[in-house]
């Protein structure tokens, strides 16, 4: 199986189901909501409840991971961001969820440098996929060759 099926697989599967899991999860453990940072997925909560979450979630998070995996199979000088995409997302879904858990656990989700774990989170996202994009060799010709 390629790399970029692989990365986007754990991509869906920790970005978008266990970021869901342990969202609801930490909801049901506080008994509200109001803890979520986004305000698309809060409005969607507030118009719909737990299923309007569940779906605009869905929705947005694999648009945007379909969209990584398109630089990554059809555009092949954007290969390396689409890759750092996908593999920053699945750091970042690990991160999240993890994070959502702890409150369950501590009381209190991950805080570094006075930032809250979606941000943190979109930090990843976004490094992994400048990383990917500089680390990505080229396949044009040396200068002068």
């Amino acid at each position: 199986m390629k790399s970029s099926k692989l990365l986007f697989a754990s991509s869906i599967m920790f970005y978008v189901f266990y970021d869901i899991v342990s969202t609801i999860a930490a909801s049901k453990y506080l008994g509200t909501f109001d803890y979520e940072k986004s305000l698309i997925l809060k409005a969607s909560y507030n118009a719909a409840g737990m299923a309007g979450f569940i779906l605009i979630k869905l929705l947005f998070s694999l648009m945007a991971l379909y969209l990584a995996y398109l630089l990554i199979e059809r555009f092949h000088k954007f290969r390396g961001v689409g890759l750092g995409m996908l593999a920053g997302a699945t750091c970042a879904g690990l991160f999240v969820g993890t994070s959502n858990f702890n409150i369950m656990l501590n009381g209190s989700s991950f805080w570094i440098m006075g930032m809250d774990s979606g941000t943190i989170a979109a930090l990843i996202i976004i490094l992994c996929a400048v990383g990917g994009f500089l680390l990505m060799p080229s396949n044009s010709p040396a200068k002068g060759a």
